[in-house]
């Protein structure tokens, strides 16, 4: 009984740790401005460079890519959208000055001046929405996204007004499990907390995801950062070796 009781707490150890999970965070600006976040800078690889810091039709980073467009007819505020949908347009990085990020270029195709930013409403048009795809190389589960508003810590709005508010920023996250059909994280755009991040609370992993600037008013955003965690290489080893000494465990008692 007693060997019975070891196997037992042994493999509930173990089952725990299976589930455990490796957190990343990465960094899309310089991080030198405000409250730094406690992640990883990183520059990516892109076709071109100059000022914004990188731009072109993809974004590479460790683990997953970034790409870009813009709505439509469409304020990608219905819960769902195909990005098929979704006209492409070049993406960048603006590390510096402070407060910048990933942006999309809908405006100017070389990225130049104002245009590398994340805007909703372009043109005062409810219906084009700018929109960044980031494909993982594997499933992940996207746990928080940090914004910039335009080189500023915070995105435009309050916190204290309603949040139809013409003068809030508002975004919407969504994921995919083919990259092609994208289904909203919330039932409603969201208005970041403290104006500076969104929780998705999501529990379960995709390898698409999508974020798309919105709100009843045009605004100029970036994303700043985001974190996201990640099975650990031994997990599933781990999970099975649980899973087998509740299952040798079980036995013993019925023996």
């Amino acid at each position: 009984m007693k060997q019975t009781r070891i196997v037992l707490a042994l493999s509930t150890v173990l089952a725990m740790g299976a589930m455990s999970a490796n957190a990343t965070m990465i960094v899309f600006d310089g991080n030198n401005g405000g409250t730094a976040k406690s992640g990883n800078v990183e520059t990516a690889t892109a076709a071109h460079s100059g000022n914004p810091d990188r731009w072109g039709s993809t974004l590479g980073f460790t683990g997953f890519t970034v790409s870009g467009g813009r709505s439509s007819g469409d304020n990608l505020n219905n819960g769902t959208f195909s990005r098929d949908s979704i006209t492409s347009y070049n993406v960048d990085q603006d590390l510096s000055p402070n407060h910048g990020g990933l942006g999309v270029c809908s405006e100017n195709a070389s990225c130049g001046g104002d245009s590398d930013s994340f805007a909703s409403n372009f043109g005062n048009d409810p219906g084009k929405d700018e929109v960044l795809f980031f494909d993982f190389n594997n499933s992940v589960t996207l746990d928080t996204v940090w914004f910039n508003g335009d080189h500023k810590e915070h995105v435009d709005g309050s916190t204290t007004n309603s949040v139809t508010d013409p003068a809030n920023a508002l975004f919407n996250i969504f994921f995919s499990s083919d990259g092609t059909d994208y289904t909203n994280v919330f039932n409603n755009q969201v208005r970041p907390t403290d104006l500076e991040y969104i929780t998705t609370a999501l529990s379960e992993s995709y390898q698409y995801y999508a974020i798309s600037a919105s709100g009843w008013g045009p605004h100029m955003s970036y994303v700043e950062a985001l974190s996201y965690s990640v099975p650990e290489p031994g997990t599933l080893s781990l999970l099975g070796l649980g899973l087998l000494g509740l299952g040798f465990a079980r036995r013993q008692q019925k023996a």
